[in-house]
């Protein structure tokens, strides 16, 4: 089956006034171009842009006729190829399925292959053969196994050197060994090193800061006590008084003209002064 197109003859060139209207245009737009219309002459400025308006129109109204009837004979040609393509893609498809189908089974088997080597080579437990291991090219009929082991054998290398070197870092290598096993980003590891050290140095450097806060404000105490004890008042030591002698007494009798409230308050008053005081017997008038 082949396509023989039949013998036929491509319209001729179109051909019009090209240059006279080229010629006469561009005289024209030279003085449309120098031409300054104020507002007496505005009319005719609007009819000037109809008329070349109009011009355009007609030239591109013509240019789109003439292409239509050109592509007449052309559109009958590409409907014809069309349903004969049509045709052929039907068996493409179905045959396209089973190729696909057969190619599905062979990189199923060519996968398991892979897996079967992955685990002769005795990587580290803390790999898997995942998207951060595996390619999905490897699945490529013109990829050989033998490509494929040289390719795992140099990555679990790189593996176990970049684990040594992370394990003689001076700081945190536990940890960057413990990211780097879970993610096999050696630059991820190093960037979580320095954020670790970071995190260090400001710690450090904040709790140099409390401890010079706290000695600032220790200080300040000690300065506020000392200037309070000089600020008490010295004490004054007063010798004991020493009791004075008990005076003598003696017994006093007197009369006195008082009411009973009186007598009453007198009597308060020598018991509140520790005056014993007791009746006399007043004597009658002969």
């Amino acid at each position: 089956m082949e396509l023989r197109i039949n013998s036929y003859q491509l319209p001729e060139a179109i051909s019009f006034n090209f240059e006279e209207l080229k010629n006469e245009l561009q005289a024209k737009t030279e003085q449309y171009t120098k031409l300054v219309y104020t507002e007496d002459n505005i009319k005719t400025a609007k009819e000037d842009r109809a008329d070349l308006n109009r011009l355009k129109k007609a030239l591109n109204d013509e240019r789109l006729r003439l292409q239509r009837e050109y592509m007449k004979p052309f559109e009958g040609f590409k409907k014809q190829v069309d349903e004969i393509i049509g045709i052929i893609d039907k068996p493409v498809l179905t045959i396209d399925k089973q190729i696909k189908e057969y190619e599905a089974i062979k990189q199923d088997e060519k996968k398991h292959k892979i897996e079967e080597l992955f685990d002769s080579l005795l990587f580290p437990e803390f790999v898997k053969l995942d998207e951060k291991i595996f390619k999905p090219k490897w699945l490529n009929a013109s990829v050989s196994m033998k490509q494929i082991e040289d390719s795992l054998q140099e990555t679990k290398a790189e593996i176990i050197r970049n684990c040594q070197t992370l394990a003689t870092l001076p700081s945190y290598s536990h940890e960057a060994v413990i990211y780097y096993q879970r993610t096999l980003d050696v630059t991820g590891a190093l960037a979580k090193v320095r954020e670790l050290t970071e995190i260090e140095a400001a710690k450090k450097k904040m709790l140099a800061n409390m401890a010079e806060y706290t000695k600032a404000a220790n200080e300040y105490q000690e300065k506020i006590e000392q200037a309070a004890e000089q600020e008490k008042p010295a004490l004054i030591e007063v010798a004991p008084i020493e009791a004075a002698p008990e005076e003598p007494k003696a017994w006093v009798a007197f009369e006195a003209l008082i009411s009973r409230t009186q007598a009453a308050a007198l009597k308060n008053f020598f018991e509140e002064n520790n005056i014993e005081f007791k009746p006399v017997k007043i004597k009658e008038d002969k």
